[in-house]
């Protein structure tokens, strides 16, 4: 019995399924290559089980070397400079002192969080702008 061209087709669509909902891009190379699969059987019915399994496995690989680098140029430099940088992301933001500066030291609240802080002496509740990070201290001015 010979596979129909449309379970290979069934195939792709639950591989790309699994792309949209698992990290990395492996199962696209799949998807393509189960749909080149699908398609290499409409035009030869009685292609083999072995047949079919190799033209999947070389189009899968085909697909992963011409497809690859095209992806990896396009997501490069994507991401947020500060993604993974939570404090370099709070620069820029005003927020309120929990205490005050004295002698340049002193703490802020930042959402639920208090960060210590350096900058010219204030006092408690005064309003700061965050201008930048050192370490885990928020450098600040005031507003």
């Amino acid at each position: 019995m010979t596979t129909v061209f449309w379970w290979w087709w069934v195939a792709a669509a639950i591989l790309m399924v699994c792309e949209l909902a698992l990290p990395g891009v492996l199962f696209l190379f799949l998807a393509i290559g189960a749909a080149v699969v699908g398609l290499l059987l409409l035009v030869w019915p009685s292609m083999g089980l072995e047949i079919q399994l190799l033209a999947f496995a070389v189009a899968s690989v085909i697909a992963a070397l011409l497809l690859r680098p095209v992806i990896a140029n396009r997501l490069k430099g994507k991401a947020h400079a500060t993604l993974n940088a939570r404090a370099a992301a709070l620069v820029g933001q005003i927020v309120k002192l929990e205490e005050p500066i004295v002698s340049g030291r002193g703490r802020a609240r930042v959402g639920d969080s208090s960060w210590a802080v350096r900058g010219p002496d204030m006092v408690a509740g005064a309003e700061v702008r965050i201008i930048g990070v050192e370490g885990a201290e928020l450098l600040v001015e005031p507003r």
